[in-house]
């Protein structure tokens, strides 16, 4: 465990305040939830998410629906992408989200771009020259943003109503899978 040399005092509420520095670091937003773990004297904060479950049954839903339509679909939590299909899964699985992904996900946006570099949806400093066109769908649970369903595509491809209406029924999906 790294030492920060921080040192903070818990208020007559038992509250303990984390440093900004910290919280921007591991990127800990304003009302995000905390796990607590206690090992002998030592207490252990960490980002709760429930990206582990979210990213094994987005990932069987997006098998699934590659096997039907042969689209490259993704799904992200609030940082990353952790599940997805088709042939650019090896270029996006993993990755951080962009600066403007970030954004587009902070206001819950329901968006559709078109010949975008990757370091617009990832943070990627590759040489990648490639343009892509995008939609993207927030997967909201409980009036919460978890995470977005994006379909990514080359540029020389379009993407039509079903394709929108596809991300939608996805993000819908995960969803409610997430408020049960």
């Amino acid at each position: 465990m790294k030492a920060t040399g921080v040192v903070r005092r818990i208020d007559d509420l038992g509250r303990i305040v984390i440093p900004k520095e910290i919280r921007k670091s591991l990127k800990i937003r304003d009302g995000e939830s905390l796990e607590i773990f206690v090992d002998n004297e030592e207490i252990t904060l960490k980002k709760f998410s429930s990206s582990a479950d979210l990213s094994i049954v987005s990932q069987a839903l997006l098998d699934t629906v590659y096997t039907a339509v042969r689209k490259n679909v993704f799904v992200t939590d609030r940082d990353k992408i952790i599940a997805g299909s088709g042939d650019l899964k090896k270029d996006f699985m993993g990755k951080e989200l962009s600066s403007k992904m970030e954004e587009i996900l902070l206001n819950c946006e329901k968006v559709k771009k078109s010949n975008v570099e990757i370091n617009t949806i990832i943070n990627d400093d590759g040489a990648d020259d490639r343009k892509y066109n995008y939609i993207i769908e927030p997967i909201l649970a409980d009036g919460e943003i978890m995470g977005l369903v994006l379909m990514i595509d080359m540029v020389n491809n379009t993407f039509s109503q079903e394709d929108e209406r596809l991300t939608l029924i996805i993000a819908q999906f995960l969803g409610k899978y997430l408020e049960q």
